[in-house]
């Protein structure tokens, strides 16, 4: 199952990590951006992808911050807010630990690992494309490979606001959104203790896709390498996972979106969701970078759909324990609202790769 071997020639490796930086780089976190302090130099990383998810959740926290009024009413940020990070840099940020969790479950992106994810990710794409791994045998991606594999081009591409399988229902890739945000939102708020193993755990998200690992506990699934030793590490950790799959879905690479009012979406809504498997990786990143986030939000964004209000109206539902049937219904109608005729997932036209044939 796993693409590594310790005898994989020299050559063939740099091969590897070459196509695999391309593979990289449609997913936009930058674990090593900010990793010790706050400064503007670029690293290497910078080469491969940029920390978009990071940003968005700094202009949320303080946007959440300063917000005033019912606590469970949405939330508007002022276009003059400020990020909010800690001075000691990203990896000592709970939050933003969580919003790299989507893209790097398996805590690869720490300490000198990060080739050994993007060999993952180009085995996994071969897979996902071909039915053929990086060894050349046949292999089809399922429950039992690493969450990594499974969040990228498994089972739970739902983690990033997209389709598990080309043509799926648009009603499936929103429940298992909305399952998925259930059982973030309930770690988020101390609902679910992360001691607790998911044998223990009668909630949708676990029941259908961990019901063979009963004795990982929820404390494992995020942070099985590595975590900080703060009370409420993991709450914050399962929020800004639960961010980060709000982020996704304002990405049009990962969905489509309608901003204007419909009957069924009277705030606007999803229009598409759209499939990984079937897109080309560096056309996703063009229109997955902080450029185009920005001229999204100067032409396109509203003050309901908007990730950074969205994703700090999130934030202070959580800091404030509102209950789950009101950040439910917020999601539902409001952040992932389809229509009774949205289309079932497809690549997208803007980012199908060459040989891309919808269903």
């Amino acid at each position: 199952m796993l693409p590594t071997h310790p005898k994989m020639p020299a050559t063939l490796f740099a091969l590897v990590l070459s196509c695999a930086s391309a593979v990289a780089s449609a997913h936009q976190i930058n674990p090593l951006a900010n990793k010790y302090r706050q400064h503007p130099m670029p690293t290497v990383w910078h080469q491969i992808t940029e920390p978009v998810h990071e940003d968005v959740t700094q202009l949320a926290r303080a946007c959440a911050a300063n917000a005033s009024g019912p606590v469970d009413i949405p939330v508007v940020c002022l276009p003059d807010t400020r990020p909010a990070s800690l001075p000691q840099g990203n990896k000592y940020d709970s939050l933003v630990r969580g919003v790299w969790w989507n893209d790097d479950p398996n805590q690869y992106l720490f300490a000198g690992w990060q080739a050994k994810w993007l060999i993952w990710m180009e085995d996994a794409d071969r897979i996902a494309k071909h039915g053929v791994n990086l060894r050349g045998r046949k292999a089809a991606i399922d429950r039992n490979y690493v969450m990594t594999y499974r969040s990228h081009y498994g089972d739970l591409q739902f983690l990033h606001a997209m389709a598990s399988g080309d043509g799926e229902p648009a009603v499936v890739t929103r429940d298992n959104v909305l399952d998925w945000a259930e059982f973030a939102y309930a770690v988020a708020t101390g609902r679910l203790d992360p001691a607790s193993t998911f044998e223990t755990v009668d909630l949708p998200f676990v029941r259908r896709h961990f019901d063979h690992r009963p004795g990982w506990s929820i404390a494992y699934l995020f942070a099985p390498k590595y975590r900080l030793r703060r009370e409420t590490h993991y709450r914050d950790m399962a929020l800004g996972a639960l961010l980060h799959t709000v982020q996704d879905s304002y990405s049009d690479p990962h969905a489509a979106r309608n901003f204007d009012a419909s009957p069924d979406c009277p705030r606007g809504g999803i229009a598409r969701f759209h499939f990984y498997g079937g897109q080309d990786g560096k056309k996703h990143k063009q229109a997955d970078t902080l450029d185009a986030f920005k001229a999204r939000q100067n032409a396109e964004f509203t003050d309901t759909q908007n990730p950074i209000h969205v994703s700090a109206t999130l934030i202070r539902y959580a800091a404030n324990d509102v209950g789950w049937p009101v950040v439910r219904e917020y999601l539902e109608t409001t952040v992932f609202c389809i229509g009774r005729n949205t289309p079932g997932a497809n690549a997208g036209d803007a980012y199908a790769s060459a040989d891309y044939s919808p269903r």
